[in-house]
């Protein structure tokens, strides 16, 4: 097939443009760190929604799930970043807390 029917048949062709037979580093060791994060953040957006939806069991399970989380990624081995990022999400975590218990406790 010339490259002429293949475009008019739609298909994309990938043209290499330089290589290299050197290996590929591996992930950067901060990756597991960040996905650690991503999922606290998740995490923190469904405490919200569940607020929202007033579905209190939910909340509380969230708010456990969260804390292993957290758990979970201060026993990583983190750089400055991954510190100073944990510190955040952790007292982000126990500043919303207390903001949910007390709700809990107005709301009951």
């Amino acid at each position: 097939m010339s490259a002429n029917a293949s475009r008019v048949a739609g298909h994309r062709h990938l043209r290499l443009v330089a290589s290299s037979l050197a290996p590929v580093a591996p992930p950067d060791a901060d990756t597991g760190w960040r996905r650690v994060a991503v999922a606290i953040l998740a995490s923190t957006w469904n405490v919200s929604r569940y607020l929202r939806e007033q579905r209190w069991s939910r909340v509380q399970e969230e708010i456990s799930e969260r804390r292993e989380l957290l758990g979970y990624m201060s026993a990583m081995n983190l750089d400055a970043i991954g510190r100073s990022a944990l510190r955040a999400l952790d007292e982000a975590a126990i500043e919303s807390e207390r903001a949910i218990a007390t709700m809990l406790g107005e709301n009951r």
